[in-house]
């Protein structure tokens, strides 16, 4: 019988420490972690005082921005870390797998399948939509620097936002809902809540809100399906690499980067389809990946 990854046999996971190790994670992520980006921020400012918002605590450059937000993501990963050695007794990896290695190829097969599908899905948009393109003002050293940190930094916003969504409440909340298609939803809607606060709501909350919810679903259901948070670590790396290299527009996370392109408008509404489209697409590849892997 295969290890279930939802349920693992390995540790102590009774609820009193799901609920010790979800404290010790807001520990690291909300105050340790808050406490060194505002830190950073104020460093930054007493180099270069024209890039940060000191009444807002906030950086005016996305791309300096980029580079000091994984610092939150790091202590978030090290608490789930700590948690996961001190409370539930077992490895940081049984929140990605019931095995004791991840496997590898899992995780880039998720990249490059989700890569693919949203370059194409863009590609078809820039057909259908091609005023709504334009290229953005090309500086190579900030393109460089912005590849450095979509390659390294990128993966560790996307990893840490796996592992506690895909791997922690997913196993967590998995004790109290058997049922997979609701314990999907579940995890879903609180990861889709949790950014709801992002600037691109402004869009269009309904269909930007749609979208954040249906891909919190079925990221999960990918993860419940597969027995693994492997693939889905992939795409969502996938996904905000993609975003981060190739797509800027006004009201989104990271509006002024130096992208390729910048979006001079954006329809939630088709959006929110194409998200839709590539999300199915990837769930269905995705299982017939695991199960021909199965066999």
């Amino acid at each position: 019988m295969k290890p279930s990854f939802i349920h693992p046999e390995l540790g102590k996971n009774s609820h009193l420490r799901y609920f010790s190790s979800f404290l010790l994670i807001l520990l690291f992520l909300i105050v340790i972690g808050g406490f060194m980006y505002i830190f950073s921020i104020l460093i930054t400012d007493s180099i270069n005082p024209k890039i940060v918002d000191l009444e807002e605590l906030r950086l005016k450059d996305s791309l300096v921005d980029l580079f000091l937000s994984p610092i939150t993501n790091v202590f978030w990963i090290l608490g789930i870390w700590i948690s996961t050695k001190t409370i539930h007794k077992r490895s940081l990896i049984s929140f990605i797998t019931p095995y004791q290695k991840i496997n590898w190829k899992r995780v880039f097969f998720g990249f490059i399948v989700f890569f693919a599908l949203l370059s194409i899905g863009q590609i078809v948009d820039f057909i259908l939509f091609p005023e709504d393109y334009k290229w953005n003002d090309f500086d190579p050293s900030r393109f460089i620097w912005l590849l450095v940190a979509a390659i390294f930094l990128v993966p560790i916003q996307t990893t840490s936002e796996e592992l506690f969504f895909r791997g922690f409440l997913l196993q967590w909340i998995g004790k109290l809902i058997k049922q997979p298609i609701l314990l999907a939803m579940i995890v879903g809607l609180i990861f889709a809540a949790l950014h709801f606060g992002n600037p691109e709501m402004s869009i269009g909350a309904l269909w930007v809100g749609l979208d954040y919810i249906f891909t919190g679903f079925i990221w999960t259901y990918i993860a419940i399906r597969t027995n693994s948070a492997e693939l889905t670590i992939g795409a969502h790396a996938a996904n905000n690499m993609f975003l981060c290299i190739f797509l800027t527009y006004e009201n989104s996370l990271f509006e002024n980067l130096p992208s390729l392109f910048v979006l001079t408008d954006v329809n939630g509404m088709i959006s929110t389809i194409y998200s839709i489209i590539t999300s199915t697409l990837l769930f269905i590849i995705a299982i017939h990946y695991h199960n021909k892997k199965a066999i």
